[in-house]
């Protein structure tokens, strides 16, 4: 897995949606080496796995790309630090006693 930026640009639904499964992609023309499965993973921050559309699991979406792939790379793009994820779940109780 790379740990890096996707590299490609995501093609997506007319309206910027992402599709909702491969089979939609499909009928818009695309082969499976084109599509990819945008799952979340939430490990030392907050991450997006992007790999071969195989995957049914905490999806988040379905993109094609016009570069085809080989159908076992998997891009891993961070989106959150864990110290930004963990100050996003810190709860203050304004009313609260210490």
């Amino acid at each position: 897995m790379k740990t890096a930026k996707f590299p490609f640009t995501q093609l997506r639904k007319p309206d910027g949606s992402y599709y909702e499964a491969p089979d939609e992609m499909v009928r818009a023309g695309f082969v499976p080496s084109q599509m990819w499965s945008i799952t979340e993973l939430e490990e030392d921050g907050l991450w997006w796995v992007f790999g071969p559309a195989d995957v049914f699991v905490d999806i988040v979406g379905y993109v094609a790309t016009a570069e085809h792939h080989d159908g076992q790379t998997k891009y891993l793009e961070q989106l959150k630090t864990a110290e930004e994820v963990a100050a996003e779940q810190v709860y203050f109780c304004d009313t609260c006693e210490d």
